[in-house]
């Protein structure tokens, strides 16, 4: 019996070629959009979630409510918060801290490597986190000022081996030895790290053990581990008591991060350099929600044209009936050949998702099919979907054409059901919905990010290159740098700062003049750098002057702010102003600095001050007139001069600040792709769907070709019953878009009009695409239909 289905089904499948082609074409790329898109959103999910406990394990945030912060969620903490938790509070088991310390030089000899990813931490780092050691396991051990603890990978780099316990490297004029080697890990962290270093302080370290051992400021990244997840309000109410018991300002409010979200749920957290590749919650939801919209596309399309093609099938069927086929057959039959095509697409779709998704730039590494398989939970999900898509494809025609009297099926009766008609009319609806939901979604967000991109920023960030000088062997020659570099011609200006824009900037406390009491508390952004800096980078100033070396006591005495902290602190004019710092130092404003962004635009401007520093810093940039590339090799050239120990590494500012709408411009061109391919699920849909309308009414447009008809009323005739359909689509979509966009928008402290006259085009500019598609889809078979020659129409019947 089953061998005898499979026969019929295979005779039906290649007796209606173009059918199953469509079906199966529209379910593959479906099903392939469907797989890709969650492979991402699991291994989104899955950061941190290796670790043993991992729902046990906190990220220690504080919330920043001083006066002149509006972004103030920041991932660090108190120095000793962590130490002194751990210490009062019997549901945290065990605690660590950790500095970022970045990319650090180490010297082995004459050779000179770098670690990418360093960080100064505790051996309790290893009670927390699952970073197995190959070497080294006696933790203790660490428990030493100048120590280190590094991956194989990189011992193997520095080494040439991973056999590197107790070998010695020299890190800033300083001796560190190898005391542990961690295994590389291949699972998903937010804590990238390559090389961990003591943090312990040496008896001649006396600054550093007070900070460490002090309540002062915000600067630790910090992480506990409580004894159940439940307790973790109470945990968190008793740090913050804790921390206001020793001095900890008011405005100061720890806040406890489950670890497993510190990867998706940090969008919002500045300070937050630890957090590598840090992604966002709602693109996850957004692509989960388009990988809801691509299935129910391709789902429709089949089943759409299952329940339309069924009516070719009516007569088998009442045939079948009248030789003595029982219903439960019948039934059989039609699921088991509607699941059968699902699970043909499906290993298409297994083909197309291991050829497609290097292009789709999904952000994850190696082979999909991979992905899939280590994840059996996701590979069920993805059998059942499939499953359900062929059982609700077949279950209309299995269960309606069995049911109906033989004579009824033979008359043809069924071919004018109104059920099945209705059905595939809400079923296009939906189809279109989705399409046009989708099309609005890909318009405003690419709007929202040209608009970012376009918006000016209070600086030029054109021809501006960079060269970070954070190590500490650079600094004794940097002036002279600088001056070499002065004398080229193709360089207009060489600046030194502390920082640029698109990097965190520090943060510190001030007092303004006049403000009452009860408002002394401010926190304001700042930044340091030489009087060249404004001129680098094209800033303006709008009150006062820039610094200068004319004026000997701008460095002790004087102090710029930018138009953000006038207006919060709500002076009419700065100039002449008076800022208290700490240690009752005083400085006077001497200008005034246009707005320019320093963070991304999903944070406010803030207010900054900005510090006259003329020597060494950590940053050098210059503005080039031309001549770009010469003049890069003349830099390179100046570098080896007075740098031979040192690689020359630089950026172009432009680039470097682009990377802050990375992720959204990869986000855009997901939904942009997946947007395009969702369209082309439906228009095979509507292709299939129109051949099938168009072969019905055969007859009638022969007749009425006969009767005088033109060919364009017989399009029409052909076509307007599928305009209505995305016109009712367009309604419906449109509210539904504008929900969608208007939460993704929110996020933007800087963002486009959503009903605006430019707004309102785009929406009618989504429905007339769609409107358009749809019609160039059906066209074809339209045209086909109405140029057919009537003769051979009515004689067929």
């Amino acid at each position: 019996m089953l061998k005898n289905y499979i026969k019929v089904a295979l005779r039906g499948f290649s007796k209606n070629k173009s059918a199953t082609i469509i079906n199966i074409a529209g379910l593959s790329i479906g099903l392939a959009c469907f797989i890709m898109i969650f492979v991402y959103v699991q291994v989104e999910l899955s950061y941190d979630t290796f670790h043993n406990d991992y729902e046990k394990i906190y990220r220690v945030t504080t919330i920043d409510e001083a006066l002149g912060v509006s972004s103030n969620n920041v991932g660090i903490t108190n120095p000793i918060m962590t130490v002194e938790a751990k210490n009062n509070l019997s549901e945290i088991t065990a605690s660590t801290r950790m500095l970022n310390n970045g990319r650090t030089r180490m010297e082995n000899g004459d050779d000179v490597t770098y670690a990418e990813n360093a960080k100064y931490g505790e051996s309790s780092f290893f009670e927390l986190f699952n970073f197995p050691l190959i070497e080294g396991s006696d933790t203790a051990r660490f428990n030493a000022p100048r120590k280190l603890i590094m991956t194989e990978s990189l011992a193997q780099k520095t080494f040439k081996t991973d056999r590197a316990i107790g070998k010695l490297l020299r890190i800033d004029e300083e001796d560190w030895e190898v005391v542990g080697v961690m295994k590389d890990s291949e699972e998903k962290s937010h804590l990238e790290l390559d090389l961990l270093m003591s943090i312990y302080p040496t008896q001649a370290d006396s600054s550093l053990a007070q900070y460490l051992n002090g309540w002062a400021g915000l600067g630790m990244l910090g992480y506990i581990k409580i004894n159940d997840p439940s307790n973790a309000e109470s945990v968190e109410r008793k740090m913050n008591e804790l921390a206001h018991s020793n001095d900890v300002p008011d405005f100061w409010i720890t806040k406890l991060q489950p670890l497993a979200d510190a990867h998706l749920k940090s969008s919002g957290i500045l300070f937050d350099g630890n957090n590598a590749n840090k992604g966002d919650i709602v693109y996850v939801y957004s692509l989960s929600a388009i990988a809801l919209f691509v299935i129910l596309i391709a789902a429709f399309n089949f089943m759409n044209l299952a329940t339309a093609k069924s009516s070719t099938r009516a007569k088998e069927v009442g045939v079948r009936k009248v030789m003595g086929a029982q219903k439960q057959s019948l039934v059989s039959q039609h699921l088991g050949e509607s699941i059968l095509l699902c699970f043909i697409s499906l290993i298409i779709a297994l083909v197309l998702c291991l050829l497609g998704s290097p292009y789709m730039n999904l952000g994850f590494e190696g082979n999909i099919l991979l992905h899939l398989l280590s994840s059996p939970g996701l590979l069920i999900t993805i059998v059942l979907i499939t499953l359900a898509i062929g059982v609700l494809a077949g279950i209309y025609p299995a269960f309606v054409l069995s049911n109906f009297n033989s004579v009824n099926i033979l008359r043809g009766k069924f071919q004018t059901s109104k059920s099945g008609i209705l059905l595939r009319k809400i079923l296009v609806v939906i189809q279109f919905v989705a399409s046009v939901t989708l099309i609005i979604a890909t318009l405003f967000i690419t709007k929202q990010l040209e608009f970012i991109k376009n918006k000016n920023l209070g600086f030029s960030q054109d021809q501006v290159l960079t060269i970070q000088m954070n190590d500490p062997g650079l600094s004794q020659n940097m002036q002279a740098f600088r001056d070499k570099l002065v004398q080229y011609d193709q360089i207009s200006a060489v600046s030194m700062s502390n920082n640029m824009p698109g990097r965190t900037f520090g943060r510190t406390g001030v007092t303004p003049e006049g403000v009452p009491e009860d408002e002394e508390n401010w926190i304001v952004s700042a930044l340091s750098f030489d009087e060249n800096y404004l001129e680098v980078m094209g800033m303006e100033i709008v009150e006062g002057r820039n610094y200068s070396q004319e004026f000997g006591t701008d460095q002790q005495e004087a102090i710029i702010v930018n138009e953000a902290f006038v207006e919060q602190v709500g002076w009419d004019e700065a100039v002449g102003k008076k800022l208290t710092m700490g240690n009752d130092q005083e400085r006077t404003i001497v200008g005034v600095v246009k707005n320019f962004h320093f963070a991304s635009m999903r944070h406010a401007i803030e207010p900054l001050i900005m510090f006259y520093n003329p020597g060494p810093n950590g940053n050098i940039s210059m503005r080039i007139k031309s001549d770009i590339s010469e003049t890069v090799s003349q830099v390179a050239g100046v570098w080896n001069e007075v740098y031979p120990d040192y690689p020359f590494e630089y950026q172009f500012f432009d680039e470097e600040f682009a990377q802050m709408f990375q992720a959204d411009e990869e986000f855009s061109v997901l939904v942009m792709n997946f947007t395009w391919l969702a369209i082309f699920i439906a228009c095979l849909g509507l292709f299939g769907l129109s051949a099938y309308m168009a072969e019905q009414r055969r007859k009638e447009i022969g007749i009425r070709k006969v009767l005088g008809s033109s060919v364009k009323q017989a399009v029409v005739l052909l076509s307007k019953e599928f305009v209505l359909l995305i016109v009712v689509a367009n309604v419906i979509a449109f509210p539904l878009s504008y929900l969608a966009v208007k939460s993704w928008i929110g996020d933007f402290q800087y963002k486009i009009e959503l009903l605006d006259g430019s707004a309102l085009i785009t929406f009618i500019a989504a429905g007339v695409i769609a409107l358009a598609i749809g019609l160039f889809t059906v066209s074809y078979q339209s045209i086909a239909a109405a140029l057919a020659n009537p003769v051979k129409s009515l004689r067929s019947e």
